[in-house]
């Protein structure tokens, strides 16, 4: 009978693990953060969800251009994914380059525009502040929270199969200040063209109207069949920089 209880125990453990660590992974609003360490050298990766769902630099057709042109990946490792976001119970899936108020904003590669809602308004301060407390009784950030409020004024553009031919890409462009009347859905963007403009929309300085913590959230995502995958995800700490890198010019 003891043994059988210690046993017993030990499964219960095993459960409560897994739990955990399925709630944890619930914390981003598009993708799952779970780490498989099947491959322990992740150089060059720039995601890797598992041994099939992954994308290495020599799977690419094409490099991009930056999107804030002279603002480079920073280094700071909270201004670049998988950086967690208490504040609204997340993860950050994107890069955050410096651009000031106002910078030209540019296509990263050619593409057809999703999204482009130039008619964007903040809410005021005490209802983004609720957003955020619904967040942290979920314990997540809600996708529609973080794609109508959070983003701010915000361009998505679809590069097919062109990007890499094993997922389709899109990327997306958010915190924007303006963005062009000729910018909107159906749209053909060409790399390098202007669609818009950095600014703080969607953040509590938006919120709050006024100039302060502009700059541009960048995000690419890779779709196939089984699910979104995001730039970086489960890439660690020490390697990010170096392998995002590898996806520009």
């Amino acid at each position: 009978m003891p043994r059988m209880s210690s046993m017993l125990k030990m499964k219960n453990k095993k459960i409560l693990t897994i739990i955990a660590l399925c709630l944890g992974a619930c914390a981003a609003p598009t993708a799952s953060l779970y780490i498989d360490e099947t491959v322990s050298d992740k150089t060059s990766y720039l995601f890797y969800q598992n041994e099939d769902e992954y994308l290495l630099v020599n799977e690419l057709n094409v490099k991009l251009s930056l999107p804030a042109k002279d603002y480079v990946v920073p280094t700071y490792h909270n201004l670049l994914p998988n950086a967690k976001r208490e504040y609204r119970s997340g993860h950050h899936l994107g890069i955050d380059f410096s651009a000031p108020m106002g910078y030209p904003i540019r296509a990263v590669y050619d593409g057809v525009v999703v999204r482009s809602n130039n008619t964007h308004e903040d809410v005021d301060i005490e209802t983004y502040n609720s957003f955020l407390a619904t967040s942290s009784k979920l314990g997540k950030t809600p996708e529609d929270i973080y794609n109508y409020i959070l983003l701010g004024k915000s361009i998505i553009i679809d590069h097919g199969y062109a990007i890499t031919s094993k997922y389709r890409s899109i990327t997306v462009y958010s915190h924007l200040s303006s963005i062009p009347e000729s910018i909107k859905p159906g749209t053909v963007v060409k790399e390098g063209d202007l669609i818009g403009y950095s600014g703080n929309t969607g953040t509590s300085s938006g919120a709050l109207r006024n100039d302060k913590g502009a700059h541009l959230h960048w995000e690419i995502f890779f779709d196939n069949k089984n699910g979104r995958y995001f730039l970086g995800q489960n890439i660690p700490a020490e390697l990010l920089k170096e392998n995002i890198d590898l996806l520009f010019k």
